[in-house]
């Protein structure tokens, strides 16, 4: 199994530690302040920037999706570029977090949690360094859930695409479950 995590509220009902006995855990952007990931995923170059000097890049596999970033990658720290050439702008962590896992384990259920990308802002880094303020409108939440669906349509065809969320949000062409739901079924697997 794969839990891609993305930093909305609602993943704070989830113990990370927990997952990661359980499978792959890809995350991006901040949550390295919190938790190691096995693959981060960053896309702004100056959230990448703040990964590189915080030194957690030396340690733990950090991936750049942005190709024109302007920041100096040292030798010695274990990043790398996404696997694919296109770009879709605005480019998106979360987007790209889940194609690279589908990428490297195209044939694993991969569950997304934490993508609370609809409604008010309200991710758990808010107010926070490289982050948006907290009272800053969700303006692009529409397609944001328009680049998941050309994911699984375009990129990444054979998905097996499932989002954890407990509010009645949906994204067009992905299987939704509650958390009770996704405990329960990674406990039996």
């Amino acid at each position: 199994m794969i839990f891609c995590i993305g930093n909305g509220e609602s993943r704070e009902a989830i113990d990370l530690h927990f997952l990661k006995k359980r499978g792959i855990i890809y995350g991006c952007n901040a949550l390295y302040r919190d938790f190691a990931p096995d693959k981060l995923v960053v896309a702004d170059p100056d959230m990448f920037k703040e990964v590189i000097e915080s030194g957690y890049s030396k340690s733990n596999v950090v991936y750049l999706v942005e190709r024109n970033a302007k920041v100096n990658t040292p030798s010695d720290h274990k990043i790398f570029m996404v696997p694919w050439k296109d770009n879709i702008y605005p480019l998106n962590s979360g987007w790209a977090m889940i194609r690279l896992a589908y990428h490297f384990r195209p044939d694993e259920q991969i569950y997304m949690i934490g993508f609370d990308i609809f409604g008010e802002r309200k991710t758990i880094y808010d107010d926070t360094h490289n982050y948006p303020q907290s009272t800053e409108s969700n303006l692009n939440q529409h397609e944001k859930a328009g680049e998941f669906f050309l994911l699984k349509d375009h990129f990444c065809p054979k998905i097996r695409l499932t989002r954890v969320i407990d509010d009645d949000t949906k994204i067009e062409n992905i299987d939704n479950i509650t958390t009770k739901q996704f405990l329960e079924e990674i406990t039996w697997q």
